[in-house]
């Protein structure tokens, strides 16, 4: 039996699963990628595990963050459904750069 082939000769099963960056709008490897998720009450976190349940959206850095606040990513991403949380990610996303 053959393996499923995606355009450019690639095999289906080695692929890795891409997902696009809400600030910028680049498609990376989702490893490369941070996911951020709402938590039940409607709290803006961080997904380390990226195993969290409901809506995620994936970012490249810090400079992508702000400027998903500035095009209004997040709220497409997540609906409409944040709460807040926002200033928390950020600060947490600061401090791990550094």
């Amino acid at each position: 039996m053959r393996s499923p082939v995606h355009r450019g000769g690639e095999s289906a099963l080695s692929r890795e699963p891409e997902r696009t960056c809400i600030g910028c709008g680049t498609r990376r490897p989702q490893r490369e990628l941070r996911r951020l998720c709402l938590s039940s009450e409607g709290e803006l976190t961080w997904d380390r595990d990226r195993r969290a349940p409901g809506r995620g959206a994936y970012l490249c850095g810090p400079g992508c963050l702000t400027a998903a606040v500035k095009r209004r990513s997040l709220g497409r991403a997540f609906r409409g459904r944040m709460t807040g949380g926002l200033e928390a990610v950020l600060r947490e996303l600061d401090a791990s750069e550094r």
